[in-house]
């Protein structure tokens, strides 16, 4: 839905039209939250799943809008299969089969409809999947033709460079200074180095998310198209970086990498629902990785539900900590201070039994009187003293708000 607003300039009126979704991105307040969009990768590995065309992609557009995902902040669409190719002159083109009129159109055809778009590219010579050849040597000639072809984003990986013995660090930095370089301070760079070189300590500076840990759906040498269990647990250990010096609105996020909810064969329902919770509770950006043609009521439920989308979204911008922990770790208790004055509680319960799981308020900073409220479950509870217990089952993470009583 948009509306249109007056202003007057100079003696003239401009009729400027106003979208109504959460996250379509300014100048202002690009990267003042962690970024959420979606990417093909989890579903197939760039396979048969679709021809990841210029079709399937205005397709995609569309129900991003028609389903109510762009609203609710799901901005970024990433462009990564069959994308493009490197000519005999060195020059980046769109690839003729999938894209036979080049990228401007599509591009276009999704910022019509109040979306951003990333493309993709690696920092070495070599390529994980999906394109010819690297960027290596050609930083500043790539930056400036992704620009030109209108993209808002791009996500470079590190298959190459890890192949050529590079220094992500150095690597990434000088990446982002070529597209420094294009006058285009709104561009969004995913550092995708697995964690390589503790990007954390100098993201910031390279970028603005990088990833901290390895492919969700991979893990111990073997290949899980849909995530495991203890993937997902490395992944949020890993990620726990949460020093304020380092991230947050303005710097950047740590990135544990893409949601793999709705995604069959992987998690379980409850354990999709513990990555949701996490990654915002985390303020990791949520990209999602699944078939959103085809996802059923859960999935919509847990990648739509506003309340704990707003915890990741949050303009503090602050990554949760765990301020708790029992039984060597596997019930822990998570915090997350937000803008109005309430924290978000995750009580995720590691292990593969059902456990009681309780939050102090002395630890998280709050009064010995408050109002809690559990999300996912719907239940509200007013003048709670000093603590808050919940029975958590195994491999589930319940989410709570805490506010002061008035």
């Amino acid at each position: 839905m948009k509306k249109k607003v007056s202003v007057f300039v100079k003696g003239v009126f401009i009729i400027l039209i106003m979208s109504n979704s959460l996250n379509l991105f300014s100048q202002n307040n690009f990267n003042s939250t962690p970024p959420m969009g979606w990417e093909p990768w989890n579903i197939d590995h760039c396979g048969n799943s679709y021809q990841w065309d210029n079709t399937f992609h205005k397709e995609l557009a569309d129900y991003f809008v028609s389903s109510g995902l762009r609203d609710l902040g799901y901005t970024y669409l990433t462009i990564e299969c069959n994308a493009h190719y490197r000519d005999d002159n060195g020059v980046l083109q769109a690839d003729s089969l999938t894209f036979p009129n080049g990228f401007k159109p599509v591009v276009d055809y999704i910022h019509e409809r109040g979306l951003k778009v990333r493309n993709y590219l690696d920092a070495g010579r070599g390529v994980c999947c999906c394109i010819d050849t690297g960027s290596y040597s050609y930083y500043y000639e790539d930056a400036q033709r992704l620009v030109d072809w209108g993209f808002d984003g791009v996500k470079i990986d590190w298959c190459g460079g890890n192949e050529m013995n590079l220094d992500p660090e150095t690597q990434f930095k000088e990446f982002k200074r070529a597209f420094d370089k294009t006058g285009n301070n709104t561009f969004n760079i995913e550092i995708c180095c697995w964690g390589v070189g503790d990007p954390w300590l100098w993201g910031r500076d390279a970028g603005h998310m990088w990833r901290t840990s390895g492919d969700i759906d991979l893990i111990f040498g073997g290949e899980f198209l849909g995530g495991k269990w203890e993937a997902l647990l490395r992944n949020i250990d890993e990620n726990r970086h949460p020093n304020p010096k380092y991230v947050g609105p303005g710097k950047g996020w740590n990135y544990a990498d893409m949601l793999v909810v709705g995604l069959p064969g992987g998690l379980t329902e409850r354990e999709e629902r513990t990555q949701f919770s996490m990654w915002s509770i985390m303020a990791s950006p949520l990209i999602l990785g699944n078939d959103v043609f085809n996802m059923s009521e859960h999935t919509k439920n847990t990648i739509m539900n506003k309340e704990i989308i707003a915890i990741n979204q949050d303009k503090l911008g602050i990554q949760g900590r765990v301020v708790k922990e029992n039984k060597n770790g596997l019930l822990q208790v998570w915090s997350k201070p937000l803008n109005d004055g309430s924290v978000a509680v995750a009580l995720f319960n590691r292990s593969d039994n059902d456990d009681k799981i309780t939050v102090n308020f002395g630890n998280i900073k709050m009064p010995t009187k408050c109002k809690v409220r559990d999300i996912w479950n719907d239940k509200n509870f007013a003048n709670v003293k000093n603590s808050f217990s919940s029975k958590v089952k195994a491999h589930e993470t319940i989410i709570l708000k805490i506010s002061p009583t008035n």
